[in-house]
This record gives structure tokens, C-alpha cells and sequence, in this order.
């Protein structure tokens, strides 16, 4: 038996392809990254990789990823992972992906420790995944720092499918629910709880409950104070695997869903191209004349800008009344005029730093003010532009500069990866300053020059390694290379529930029903004739039908015959007269 299995799995060599396609790209980039795990038989378990343009992307917009794992986007059924975010114009970017060989916390924890050494040690500040547990552990090993949030959109599956039969009895129930859910900060979040769960009996055993022991994870009054650039769900993973469509289907070897993937990830760049054109060569459409509206258009991308301009227009209709004054600090109630008062949210200003604060968190969770705030800096402080503490630059079109600006977190004296990555960022923006014209060319290569001599006057020098070195694949595959490395056994996807969590893509959707079974007697899909449960009632309304069509061409026939003779008659009786 174990012969048989170690014999299936060197049935072709895509585990081998991976490996040299993997190593002939990083060859190409020295910058790529990449890692593969085995087991004692060299059997392909999981791989991870991502390029320098994912790597550099997230030294950028990593404060926050996003995490989730697809099926059925290979021959293996190897669960498709990316790691994923926005960019400044709210596009969905890659920083990497891996193909793992099963979803236990172990696989997640070599996955994130392979993840984490790519990205320089940089772990992000926020990550959004679903409610999977051997996910969750293997966050709070790898990432103890980072703030771990649920997918809202799991977590509104799961409630209904666990509150239904008390939702069907109390009719109240789901007014209640989102009442206590949106409570606007975590004192009165707890206050609604105690009350929720006396008024519909909710247990400590119940789903419910437990779930509210988790609640700094998904309950919106705990989760005010961090950056999400907008995203509450793990829907921008799996945009990700629909985007994918067209590219990668259930049949698609290994080694051609790497390939297929460079291609979708180029494609996500052009899209990034072409809105930094959009941008730079548009002007923005204001809706009025005042100095923060031109100060937000001349700042955020295009994108950006239209959901600013959202806000801004909804400030225009807003009331606001003043609440009290302690020390510098002023509160003021501020809501839509159609609200209900009870609903607007308080307003602090503090005249002696200019700095604003609003209960609904817009700014600290999206990275632009809201409404309420806007309303205030024109309507009571009469402010002509933007504090530069508001202007998240992360939205704006020079976003992509920031790369430079990104602190080292290392006082040692040794020479990280970080530093020298951002050496090789200068590098690039040099070059491409330099081969605009002969002059920009003879000025560098005059300074560079210059720049050369004072380091080796006054800087030991010795000779460097090279970043590839030090983040590239570990040893063991270097030794290995040549090796037929055993492809990959097909995933079982053991605990997962029968229905699926995951969205399949459209031609995973489109091919299913084209494999299915197709009845000749009913044409239904699933089965043939001989099992059709309309075989009986089919053939009855077959023969009914054929003894009612062979009456009406009995019929028809003797109208033709009557016809016929009845001409013949009357030519006959012509004739006589």
C-alpha cells in the first residue's frame, strides 16, 4: 500500500517544475522570494512566493491584510492562499500567496513564519481572516502583536444559522441584535449585552455567548481603534480568487498556476497604472467653493476622493449643537437633520492642537474625516484646509514614496535586509531619473562617482551579500535542486463543513454544471434515463402526445382526401353541364 502511494505521487513532475521555475525567478529577480516545504519522502506539501513588487507593496499597504484560503483552483485541490490589501486608489494588491497541503495550525504557522521572514520581519498592525480556529492559533504564535479581526461577513453566516429559531419566535429579536451590535462604544455595548441576553434567555453555552467572549474581534465598539482602510470582511481575499476566473480553473497544473497567476498579478498592476493616470491627468469635479473640498481634491487619488466627496456632501446637511466647554475642549452633538438626535455622535475639538475627535471613528478606521467632523471644521471653526494630520498619505497619489520613509525598528549595527532594500529603492528612482535624458545620465554618473570615492575613504569596506541570500529559499532546497521532488496527494479538506464557506469562482461554478449527468428522457442534470423519477410520467406524456398527433394527422389527411375528392366532383359535374 505504501509503495502504491509513493509510486502515485511520482506520477509526473510538477512538484520538480515548481521547484526550477521558482529558483529560475528568483535568478531573474534577486528580490523574489520563495519557500517550499516536504515531508520525509520528498512529497510536495506547500509552497510560498511573492516578488519584489509584492514585497515593496507591502512596506507600503501593510498596515492591514487580509487572509483567507480557496479550494479548487488546481488538480490537487491544494487550498489557493493570498495574502491581500488596497492600495491608495482602494484596488485590491497581493503581497504573495501560497498553495498548502492541508488547513491544520501547523501548516499556518509555517505558512505565516515563512510570510513574516519575506516581509522583513514587518508583521502587520491589523489582520482580517475568518473564524477558523487552527487560523487563529497560529495568528496568536506567529503575529502577538497584531490586532486579529473576523470577517463580518462570517461572522453574519454563522449567526444565522445559529439564532434562527429564537429569531422566528421573538419578533423583536433582530432589532435588538443590531441595537446592542451597533452600541457606540464598549460601556454601552456591555450594558445592552447584559440586557440582550436576559431578555432571550442566551446561555453560556450557546453560540452567542460564546462568541461574545471574543468580542474585541468583531464587535464594532471594540474595534474603533484601528486602521482597516475601509475593510471589515475577508471579501477582498476572495475578490481576489474571483478575479482569478478566466485565469486558473480545477484542471490547472501547478506549474501553469504560477505562470497563470503572474499574468492576473500583472494585470492588477496595469489597473494600478492606469488610475495613477486618471489621477494625474484629471481634474476633480467640486460641488462647492470651499478651501477643504479643493484641499482634499488636489490631495487623495481619484478614487479616494469620490468617497471623501461622499462625506463632505453629507456634512453640507448636518445640524449641530454645542454640548459643553472644559478647558480647550469643546463637545458638540452633530447628526444628519433627518436623524433622530439620539443617534448623532459627539464631536471634541480642541482649539490649542487643533485636533478633533468623533465617536464614530471613521477617520481612525477608514483613514478620511466623516461627516460630523467636516461639519464642524465649516460650520463653527471655519477652517480653510485640512490639518496635516488628517491627510493619511497613504490615500494620496505620492503614496508609493513612503517606501523610503519606512523606519527600521533595528538600532544594532548590522546591515538588515530592510536597509538595504530601501537602498535598492534609490537605486530604481535614480535610474529611472537618470535614462530620461543624456544630461540627467552624465549628471548621476558624475555624482555617483563622487559619492563611490568619499565611501571608500571613509566607510571599512568589505565585500556584500546579496539580499537574495540572506531572504531567498532556505539552504536545504539549494542543496536539493536536481532532486525529482514527488508531486503533491490530492487535499482532503478534513473538518470542513459539508457546505462550503468558501465562494467558488464562476467557472468553478459553470464547469460543475457542465460535468454533470444529463437525462435524455427529462433533461434534467445529475442522472441518466434508466434512474430518471420522470421516466413514468415522461413516456405516458410521450405516448399521449404521439396518439394525439397520429389522430390530428389522421384528421388532417382526411380534410385532404375530402378536399381532393370534392375538386374532382364538382370538375365532373362541369364537364356534364
Amino acid at each position: 500500500m505504501h509503495l502504491r502511494e509513493q509510486r502515485k505521487n511520482n506520477i509526473g513532475n510538477e512538484g520538480a517544475s515548481v521547484f526550477a521555475y521558482l529558483k529560475k525567478q528568483q535568478e531573474l529577480d534577486p528580490n523574489f522570494y520563495f519557500d517550499i516545504e516536504l515531508d520525509s519522502n520528498l512529497v510536495l506539501r506547500s509552497f510560498f512566493w511573492a516578488d519584489s513588487r509584492s514585497r515593496n507593496d507591502f512596506l507600503i499597504f501593510g498596515d492591514v491584510v487580509v487572509f483567507d484560503v480557496t479550494y479548487k483552483t488546481n488538480k490537487f485541490m491544494m487550498p489557493f492562499a493570498p495574502f491581500t490589501s488596497v492600495n491608495h486608489h482602494r484596488q485590491s494588491i497581493l503581497f504573495g500567496c501560497a498553495l498548502l497541503a492541508d488547513e491544520t495550525e501547523e501548516t499556518f504557522f509555517w505558512l505565516f513564519n515563512q510570510w513574516l521572514k519575506c516581509m522583513f520581519d514587518k508583521a502587520p498592525k491589523v489582520i482580517i481572516t475568518d473564524m477558523d480556529g487552527a487560523m487563529y492559533n497560529a495568528i496568536k504564535r506567529v503575529f502577538p502583536h497584531t490586532r486579529h479581526r473576523f470577517c463580518s461577513w462570517h461572522i453574519g453566516k454563522h449567526l444565522i444559522e445559529h439564532v434562527f429559531e429564537i429569531r422566528d419566535i421573538h419578533g423583536d429579536f433582530k432589532k435588538d441584535y443590531y441595537e446592542w451590535y451597533n452600541s457606540k462604544d464598549a460601556s454601552t455595548s456591555e450594558l445592552r449585552w447584559k440586557l440582550f441576553t436576559q431578555k432571550y434567555n442566551i446561555t453560556n453555552i450557546s453560540w452567542l455567548s460564546k462568541m461574545w467572549d471574543r468580542r474585541q474581534h468583531w464587535v464594532p465598539a471594540y474595534l474603533k481603534d484601528h486602521f482597516v482602510a475601509g475593510m471589515t470582511s475577508s471579501g477582498r481575499s476572495e475578490s481576489i480568487n474571483a478575479f482569478f476566473d478566466g485565469f486558473v480553473n480545477s484542471k490547472t497544473q501547478l506549474l501553469e498556476f504560477i505562470t497563470q497567476y503572474e499574468k492576473a498579478l500583472q494585470s492588477r498592476h496595469q489597473a494600478e497604472e492606469q488610475e495613477d493616470f486618471n489621477t494625474l491627468n484629471s481634474v476633480a469635479n467640486l460641488l462647492t467653493s470651499y478651501a477643504l473640498e479643493r484641499c482634499a481634491a488636489q490631495f487623495y487619488t481619484k478614487n479616494m476622493f469620490k468617497l471623501f466627496q461622499q462625506e463632505f456632501k453629507q456634512s453640507l446637511e448636518c445640524w449641530y449643537e454645542e454640548v459643553n466647554i472644559i478647558g480647550t475642549d469643546t463637545t458638540f452633538r452633530v447628526g444628519l437633520s433627518c436623524e433622530d438626535v439620539s443617534n448623532w455622535c459627539n464631536v471634541i475639538y480642541d482649539d490649542c492642537n487643533t485636533t478633533i475627535i468623533c465617536e464614530c471613528a471613521k477617520f481612525e478606521t477608514d483613514g478620511f474625516l466623516c461627516k460630523h467632523i467636516l461639519h464642524i471644521m465649516i460650520a463653527k471653526k471655519h477652517l480653510q484646509s485640512i490639518p496635516d494630520l488628517y491627510l493619511l498619505r497613504r490615500w494620496s497619489i505620492s503614496a508609493r514614496s513612503l517606501v523610503n520613509n519606512v523606519k527600521l525598528g533595528d538600532n544594532s549595527d548590522i546591515v538588515t535586509p530592510m536597509m538595504k532594500w530601501k537602498l535598492t529603492n534609490i537605486q530604481t528612482n535614480i535610474f529611472n531619473h537618470a535614462t530620461a535624458s543624456k544630461e540627467g545620465y552624465e549628471f548621476v554618473m558624475s555624482s555617483l562617482n563622487g559619492l563611490l570615492k568619499n565611501i571608500k575613504d571613509s566607510v571599512q569596506y568589505s565585500e556584500p551579500t546579496s539580499i537574495a541570500s540572506q531572504v531567498g529559499s532556505t539552504p536545504i532546497f539549494q542543496e536539493s535542486y536536481g532532486i525529482s521532488i514527488r508531486d503533491p496527494t490530492i487535499v482532503k479538506t478534513k473538518g470542513r463543513p459539508k457546505i462550503a464557506s468558501r465562494i467558488e469562482s464562476g467557472i468553478e461554478t459553470s464547469q460543475a454544471q457542465v460535468k454533470k449527468r444529463t437525462c435524455g428522457t427529462c433533461g434534467g442534470k445529475g442522472h441518466y434515463s434508466t434512474t430518471c423519477p420522470q421516466k413514468d410520467q415522461v413516456i405516458l406524456s410521450t405516448f399521449s402526445s404521439f396518439i394525439l398527433l397520429f389522430f390530428i394527422t389522421i384528421f388532417i389527411i382526411s380534410i385532404i382526401f375530402s378536399f381532393i375528392l370534392f375538386k374532382q366532383v364538382d370538375i365532373v359535374k362541369k364537364d356534364q353541364i
